[in-house]
């Protein structure tokens, strides 16, 4: 009698084949558990944060580095209200103000916006002067901020309200020289990613290099290299990152370079580990006694082996140089001040927390710890799905 059981293993392959991409990334839930739901987190996070990158010129809404605001504008806050004397409004349509002398009081949005309306403004630098100059008719009309309308047309009933609601509402308010931060980090995301990403994939390339002929050629070279990533791998890692960004001078590659330093221990560490484990496997030993070159058992053989340890290491240094390029920005030692970066906002930012300007230092060290969380969830999450042994069945 011939036996039609068949074997759920070998069936597998088979009834893989007429499942999609999606559908198959979706049963993964299944079969991973945990860290399928980390993986796919963390990978959310980095896909928002690269879709920003891309479309920075699209989605950011001014330029990151244009004074588009008052410094010093609060989260949620920018719009102005056009008041003026009870029935006294020269205007009845905002439309058209080019004759029309408005009262603007210095450093706040409603200068910036009696400019692009191109209205005549009067400065006056506290808001009782800007008041009486509208009781005693210096000016036509002057600009309040739209939070203040209700407070002071309490402390002055014979004003009115023209207009309200005009000009820019900035969403996360605006740094002390009156950029937009949602722009700054919007630009910003494109700045840390490619800093870290370059340093990542330099490291990466280096290490992996040398851990892979280190750890297969073994004996005196082997030796000394491990001696020569052991040293550097001794130093504290942004002490050695300011080091070298101090000899190599400012500028994004520059940093970039000097961020990968600290990197190449670890690729070549966890390369030359698993090639000296690799190299003593069967198949290997087979390719050997056959005749294959050693290029050819490193390229087909140990290095295929490597890759799942590398892009899990990946992940997790490209987190930790987010950190890491944030620490040299935030100590004056990062890009240069025109180029928008998370950690020389923070920087200048928390210069102004004691006044109260929380907004400034708050949004970019939630975005450097989220794109850093996001890079940690990816790596670990990769750590456990590319490690068969941790397989749930």
């Amino acid at each position: 009698m011939t036996d039609t059981t068949q074997n759920p293993i070998q069936a597998l392959p088979a009834d893989l084949e007429n499942i999609g991409i999606l559908q198959r990334l979706w049963r993964g839930r299944i079969w991973y558990g945990t860290e399928w739901y980390i993986t796919v987190f963390g990978g959310l996070i980095l896909a928002v944060m690269i879709t920003m990158t891309i479309f920075a010129p699209l989605i950011a809404p001014y330029d990151p580095n244009d004074f588009v605001g008052a410094p010093f504008t609060a989260p949620g806050k920018g719009q102005q209200a056009l008041l003026a004397r009870a029935g006294q409004s020269p205007i009845t349509d905002t439309a058209d103000l080019t004759d029309v002398v408005i009262g603007v009081q210095r450093n706040r949005n409603g200068g910036n916006l009696a400019k692009e309306l191109g209205a005549k403004g009067k400065r006056y630098q506290t808001e009782d002067e800007l008041l009486a100059g509208l009781t005693s008719g210096e000016v036509d009309l002057i600009f309040v901020n739209q939070d203040l309308v209700p407070e002071l047309l309490a402390a002055h009933p014979d004003f009115e309200i023209v207009a309200e609601k005009m000009g820019h509402r900035f969403a996360l308010g605006t740094d002390n020289l009156g950029r937009d931060i949602v722009s700054r980090l919007i630009w910003g995301a494109r700045t840390v990613l490619q800093v870290a990403l370059s340093s990542a994939l330099f490291s990466s390339v280096i290490g992996i290099a040398l851990g892979l002929i280190s750890g297969f050629v073994s004996g005196a070279l082997d030796r000394v290299v491990s001696l020569i990533m052991d040293s550097i791998y001794s130093f504290p890692g942004l002490l050695l990152a300011i080091a070298m960004v101090t000899m190599l001078g400012p500028g994004l590659f520059n940093v970039a370079i000097a961020v990968s330093v600290i990197y190449v221990p670890t690729f070549f560490r966890v390369v030359r580990g698993q090639v000296l484990s690799i190299k003593e496997e069967l198949y290997v030993e087979a390719a050997r006694s056959l005749g294959a070159k050693p290029i050819t058992i490193l390229s087909k053989y140990i290095f295929p082996n490597v890759i799942p340890s590398v892009v899990v290491v990946f992940s997790l240094n490209v987190a930790d140089a987010i950190l890491t390029e944030a620490g040299l920005s935030f100590v004056g030692l990062g890009l240069p001040p025109d180029i928008p970066d998370w950690g020389y906002d923070l920087s200048k930012g928390h210069s102004f927390l004691v006044a109260g300007h929380w907004w400034m230092i708050t949004f970019p060290g939630i975005m450097i710890t989220l794109v850093a969380v996001g890079f940690s969830l990816l790596g670990e999450g990769l750590s456990e799905i590319l490690n068969p042994r941790l397989v749930k069945n």
